[in-house]
């Protein structure tokens, strides 16, 4: 038994380089997978982060812009406001229009993607094209440019998320 021992410590002397190569090879192949795999989980932390925003502003924005209404044919027709005023002209009644909801939702929620980005925009309406508001849709794009740190460095990650919301039925 001592033999084999004694045996089995001189192979590890023999080994002690070899061995040490193969280990630190297999932790830097773990640290790589661990750190891509972080990489990952960020990107698709904020992405569902950018996507809850836009769908909450776009739907937000669409019920409170929203006006139902029975017309001469006595057709329900649903119409899209962009605003109180317009409403107001067309004796609409509205909580407030859609693009002033969508300003003040945008307003609460942007801290939220604020705090883990160094970039966040947002689009209305495809640059305010009235011709949406008269389908009834009102849609959103958020983007966000975020530094994320991949091994000893970082990538600069530019996303944009689109949320669509319509009074059709």
């Amino acid at each position: 038994m001592n033999d084999l021992l004694h045996h089995f410590l001189i192979r590890v002397k023999e080994e002690r380089g070899a061995t040490m190569m193969t280990v630190l090879f297999y932790l830097f192949c773990l640290g790589s997978l661990l750190s891509i795999l972080l990489f990952l989980e960020q990107t698709d932390y904020l992405k569902m982060k950018m996507q809850h925003t836009a769908d909450l502003i776009t739907k937000g924005a669409r019920a409170a812009g929203k006006w139902e209404y029975v017309d001469s044919n006595g057709d329900k027709q649903i119409r899209l406001f962009a605003t109180t005023e317009e409403a107001d002209r067309r004796d609409a009644d509205i909580i407030r229009g859609a693009r002033e909801e969508a300003g003040i939702l945008w307003r609460l929620n942007r801290p939220n993607l604020e705090g883990t980005s160094d970039e966040v925009s947002v689009i209305h309406q495809k640059d305010e094209r009235p011709y949406l508001y008269l389908q009834g849709i009102y849609h959103l794009e958020v983007k966000v440019e975020k530094n994320i740190p991949v091994f000893w460095d970082e990538l600069f990650v530019k996303m944009n998320r689109v949320s669509q919301s319509g009074v059709y039925e």
